[in-house]
């Protein structure tokens, strides 16, 4: 039942922030051809994620082993029972009999920032189990800097397998990425878009040069790092065209000017992103 990421296809579909157009995009989105969706607890799309695909099977436009489902524990919980128990209520949302993947959402969640590390190490026991048990394929985790990554590898037998980041040409993390594909990790990058990179003279120059819209361009730089890119929209035209990045390459010299866009600054000016940098 285990699958490996070599499986995975090269862009996968978001549902952060979609709220009521949830369950509709979706639906969209496989039938537009995505086979990666990414939802969270704390997205309050899982509900929305089980629904979409159960109709879709129902009406047997997608079987279930088709797709690769991905949700993510609740960032309030942590420990050991407490994470079968929100694994559980993730199941019964999305109406499956297991998860494809499964992630710790944040490594530092509000409360916890004393004993975080105990709290891990207690967490990924669980998602060891829950692999055991063949409820979940793969065990990943977002959002982790090297030394929450260390704590795990330091005390656990299984090291996460992906490593889902915030990743765009002008948050590169390149430090990160390669300690995380050293540790045999595999690299999904949420906001593959960014926000504001996209303006910037180099990618407004390519887009032209291209003759690509600019959310593509990212994307095309997202593939050719290969990394997994997460894209989410409400519109159909936007999905589209977002899986249409696959008849062109940037060439290595315009990947080298897209490289130099890097900074040190994520776009995520939220307590979840400041905490992990404090811990």
């Amino acid at each position: 039942m285990n699958c490996m990421v070599t499986d995975f296809p090269q862009i996968g579909f978001g549902t952060a922030d979609l709220g009521e157009k949830a369950e509709q995009a979706v639906k969209g989105a496989v039938i537009d051809g995505y086979r990666l969706i990414d939802t969270a607890r704390a997205y309050n799309s899982e509900k929305a994620v089980g629904d979409a695909i159960s109709s879709l099977c129902k009406e047997k436009r997608i079987k279930r082993e088709e797709l690769i489902v991905q949700t993510k524990l609740s960032p309030t919980v942590s420990g050991y029972y407490q994470t079968l128990d929100d694994f559980q209520r993730s199941l019964e949302l999305l109406q499956m009999d297991y998860i494809d993947v499964y992630f710790i959402h944040w490594p530092v969640i509000r409360g916890n920032e004393e004993n975080y590390r105990d709290k891990n190490v207690e967490t990924w026991m669980a998602f060891e189990k829950l692999y055991q048990e063949q409820k979940i394929r793969i065990p990943g985790v977002c959002n982790f800097l090297e030394r929450h990554l260390l704590d795990l590898f330091q005390n656990c037998s299984m090291p996460p397998l992906i490593h889902q980041l915030e990743l765009h040409p002008g948050y590169q993390q390149r430090g990160l990425v390669r300690f995380s594909r050293e540790h045999g990790m595999y690299i999904q990058a949420w906001s593959p878009m960014g926000r504001g990179i996209l303006k910037k003279t180099p990618f407004l120059e390519m887009a032209e040069k291209y003759q690509k819209d600019l959310a593509q361009l990212a994307l095309r730089w997202s593939i050719q790092h290969d990394y997994l890119p997460l894209v989410r929209s409400g519109s159909e035209e936007h999905r589209k065209s977002n899986l249409d990045i696959f008849q062109f390459c940037i060439s290595e010299e315009d990947m080298q000017s897209l490289d130099a866009l890097n900074t040190n600054d994520g776009f995520m000016d939220i307590w979840s992103y400041k905490r992990q940098q404090m811990y």
